[in-house]
């Protein structure tokens, strides 16, 4: 047996019997430091692999010293292996181009030397890389080259991860048997190896399949199986990080978002800590379709425009395609055609263009959705029946249910129930098939609809029982508030009352349950962000805090070392002088003698020693001086001392203080959001209570005074509904984090008018508009349209008997747009200027308003960074203008 083989043999087994990933990469770099020639190359080699998981800097640089090494020594198997793990490395950093250059080189020169497992695991690799590529058959034929080398190889792990890449491909054909058969089969044998990242991958790709078949029992049960076998890894890894990401998917598909948003952002410090950009990409795609499913839209849209601005920089262009749908998505539940329309068309293109069919086929179907929205009927239709065509073709037989209910309601609303129950039933029956519970619930909602239109009220009973049961067992509250609601109409049509009451009620209870329960979501969602940035500033403050300590060490380091440069100072003199007293003393005893032999020197020796009784006076006055100097510098030393407890007690309170400041912040806001909530809540429940009931009268009742009584009781009603619309719109005004898009200010203009229609017509309003905007409009839209709201709103209240006149307009001001709302109404006395954009202020007692309406619009002005001009007179009429900075630029 060569020495070579040997050294391998022992380090492989020295790898594996070491658990604890830390220990590992410890034994490792130290095995590289103590070797040299080609068992270098392969602890190198090794020791890169191992790092992969965890820092890609320092495993790049262990990589390219051992294909330096390989090439300096002519190792073949060493060049081979560094750049197959280099492959690995670009291809995890998004570099697909240069991970495919590295794989062919790796297997060009594998198969020269006749290293099967190396050529294998390079096979393994280009397979994946076309299939990422969404090039299906390329890369099935290197899974096939590949496992003819591995289904006979002494490297089962390696036969794990062709298993785990099978199963992708079979799920990309949806062939749901083979894929988990091959999710199977890797599994068993990484729970056979006990390798935790065999385990891991072969795991988590098994943990994602149960999950989209909605087994979550199954799925958390396999997930803390991995997680066991992680027990020992002491380092925050890549694989730990998998584990983590597929919890937070699980827990919000069961509702706990919190959870999942907390996990969510321990794997995004990795990845942003470790430069992954594909996963990282691909992470704040599944952050954003958290917080959209809670109705958290303007933070998910953040997130979403932060994985699509990874996504383009990388060229990843399946996320590109998918990140761009779930935007349209977002902006199509906000009603924003526009920009739905906008994003679904991109992603269409790119799916389209690199063959990506399921999202190819789920762009083309919200753009028939879209077209259905703005009743572009026969576009829809031509919409639908694409992606139709396309679900059916790839299979995928839950989207293509999806597909037929919609081309059923689409004929449902055209009139053409024949066609429209035959499309409801095809879709039934696919829901049937495959097992889709909650699909087989909307289809049982449909068609319990179309019969009520039909008149077939025997259908129409038994498919919304049908719905309803389902539903409730199911615990969908959305199709269930549509099945009351049908239900509704269903005894309304025939006249059974009681029923209609009943149905009613529950409609409205359903309804406002569902609203507060997506109110309490968003505010969790919103608080835990809020949790999150006061962590990051205590983070920032301690550690301005503790630089500033580090700075005061410093200089109080500085003068201690200038107090003991002067202290060996002094020292020296002293030594000099006890020289001198020393050099006098012996010439003082010398001088004693020649005293002694010469008597005629007695007068010179007299005038030596008064000299010398001068020095030791003038040294007696220099020992005080120095002993002063000592004590002076004990004392500076004590001051420091006592300086430096001060500060210490100085930090400790300020330490304290800040911790006390951020607890009460958080009280305060999270009593807020309390507040606005429970309010919500209560208020809501009797007032939809009140409107449904009035509804029911006019059907009901022909007495005329009671009837008049019940459209009191609806005015009444409704007017509270809309002041608790405004009490909400400041509470969003006041916590929303902006992000802007563009505002479509002739829609709003449109849109508003509508809204107004009826007052508008009934008070013989003439309103004029004009829009003369050359650049997009970038803000934030949803306040754009509550400020127009606000003033329209105002004006048509305030409006004169005779002739009365709304003007309309948006202009240019260099970055600004301004938006003009003009009316010949009542006016506003000039003492009463200073005081309409003060909270619940009215300028005289006959106002209807209450108060809110220029309150609101002064609070989403300022936050808009915006400012508001008001000229008045009493009974000619009023004129606002709001000067807006247009975000185009920055956009």
């Amino acid at each position: 047996m060569s020495i070579r083989l040997l050294f391998g043999l022992l380090l492989t087994t020295a790898v594996h019997v070491v658990v604890a990933q830390s220990v590992r990469l410890d034994s490792l770099r130290q095995l590289a430091e103590s070797t040299t020639g080609e068992n270098r190359v392969d602890v190198l080699n090794e020791y890169g692999r191992a790092l992969l998981s965890y820092d890609n800097v320092t495993a790049k640089d262990a990589i390219r010293e051992a294909y330096e090494l390989s090439k300096k020594l002519n190792y073949a198997k060493g060049i081979a292996t560094s750049l197959i793990s280099e492959g690995v490395l670009e291809a995890s950093l998004g570099k697909d181009s240069l991970a495919r250059r590295a794989f062919r080189e790796g297997l060009k020169i594998s198969r020269s030397i006749n290293e099967k497992r190396l050529e294998g695991n390079a096979l393994i690799r280009l397979g994946q890389g076309f299939q990422n590529e969404n090039h299906i058959d390329s890369a099935y034929v290197f899974y096939t080259r590949a496992l003819t080398i591995e289904k006979d190889s002494l490297f089962p792990e390696d036969l794990s991860f062709l298993y785990s890449c099978l199963a992708k491909y079979y799920e990309l054909q949806n062939n749901s048997a083979l894929q988990f058969s091959y999710l199977k089969r890797s599994w068993n044998i990484g729970r056979a190896l006990k390798v935790p990242r065999d385990v891991v991958w072969s795991g988590v790709a098994l943990v994602s399949y149960y999950t989209q078949q909605g087994d979550y029992a199954t799925s958390l049960k396999h997930l803390n199986e991995i997680q066991a076998a992680l027990g020992a890894d002491t380092l925050d890894n890549e694989y730990i990080n998998l584990v983590r990401k597929q919890r937070g998917i699980i827990l919000a598909n069961q509702g706990n978002y919190k959870m999942a948003l907390s996990l969510f952002d321990q794997v995004k410090k990795f990845y942003e800590r470790n430069s992954y950009p594909l996963e990282l990409s691909n992470l704040f795609g599944e952050i954003g379709y958290v917080l959209a499913d809670v109705s958290n839209y303007e933070t998910s849209l953040k997130y979403y425009y932060k994985g699509l601005r990874l996504a383009e920089d990388n060229n990843y262009m399946e996320e590109l395609a998918r990140l761009n749908f779930r935007i349209a998505w977002v902006y199509y539940l906000l009603e924003q055609n526009t920009l739905a329309q906008e994003f679904c068309s991109k992603a269409y293109r790119i799916a389209r263009g690199h063959h990506f069919s399921f999202e190819e086929s789920s762009a083309l179907n919200l753009l028939g959705m879209l077209a259905d929205r703005g009743n572009e009927n026969e576009k829809a239709l031509s919409y639908y029946n694409q992606s139709l065509a396309l679900r059916e073709k790839n299979n995928f037989r839950d989207r293509v249910a999806s597909t037929l209910l919609n081309i059923g309601i689409l004929y449902e609303k055209l009139g053409d129930y024949k066609k429209a129950e035959d499309y409801d039933f095809r879709s039934l029956a696919i829901e049937q098939e495959i097992n889709h519970t909650i699909g087989i619930c909307y289809s049982y909602q449909a068609l319990g609809q179309l019969f009520i239109h039909k008149k077939n009220f025997k259908s129409a009973a038994e498919f919304l029982a049908k719905g309803e049961t389902l539903a409730k067992k199911l615990k969908a509250a959305d199709v269930l508030r549509d099945i009351y609601k049908n239900k509704r109409d269903f005894f309304l049509l025939q006249s059974r009352y009681s029923e209609t009451v009943r149905y009613s009620l529950l409609y409205e209870n359903i309804k406002d349950s569902l609203f507060s329960q997506s109110l309490s979501n968003r505010i969790s969602t919103m608080q835990y962000d809020f949790e999150l940035d006061q962590k990051d500033k205590e983070i920032k403050i301690l550690s301005q805090q503790q630089e500033l300590q580090s700075k005061k060490l410093e200089l109080q380091r500085a003068e201690l070392k200038q107090q003991r440069f002067i202290l060996a100072i002094v020292l020296i003199i002293l030594v000099n002088i006890s020289i001198g007293a020393y050099v006098i003393y012996r010439f003082y005893k010398r001088v004693k003698k020649l005293n002694q032999e010469v008597a005629e020197q007695n007068e010179e020796i007299t005038a030596q020693s008064e000299e010398l009784m001068e020095a030791n006076v003038v040294l007696s006055k220099l020992n005080r001086e120095i002993s002063e100097q000592k004590e002076e510098i004990q004392a500076q030393t004590e001051e420091l001392v006592e300086s430096n407890q001060a500060i210490s007690r100085v930090n400790e309170g300020l330490e304290e203080k800040i911790k006390e400041r951020t607890r009460e912040l958080k009280e305060a806001y999270t009593e807020l959001d309390t507040f606005f909530y429970r309010s919500s809540h209560d208020f809501r429940r009797p007032l939809t209570t009140f409107m449904g009931l009035a509804e029911v009268a006019k059907v009901t009742l022909k007495d005329r005074s009671a009837l008049e009584l019940f459209e009191k009781v609806n005015e009444t009603a409704h007017n509270l509904d809309k002041m608790l619309m405004k009490l909400q719109s400041i509470s969003v005004a006041g916590s929303q984090e902006l992000i802007y898009n563009e505002v479509m200010i002739k829609q709003i203009f449109e849109w508003e008018l509508d809204h107004f229609k009826n007052e508008i017509v009934s008070k013989s309003i003439q309103v004029l508009t004009e829009v003369s905007l050359t650049r997009p409009f970038f803000s934030y839209p949803v306040l754009i349209k509550s400020i127009v709201q606000n003033l329209v709103e105002n004006s048509i209240y305030f409006c004169t008997t005779q002739s009365p006149v709304i003007k309309l307009k948006a202009f240019e001001l260099i970055n600004e747009v301004v938006i003009e709302v003009a009316d010949n109404g009542q006016g506003i006395d000039p003492m009463y200027l200073s005081r309409v954009f003060d909270m619940y202020f009215r300028a005289n007692e006959r106002s209807r308003g209450n108060g809110l309406g220029l309150y609101i619009v002064k609070k989403m002005v300022d936050k808009l960074n915006g400012r508001i001009e008001l000229k008045s007179e009493l009974h000619f009429g009023t004129t606002i203008r709001i000067f807006l900075p247009n975000h185009f630029r920055e956009k």
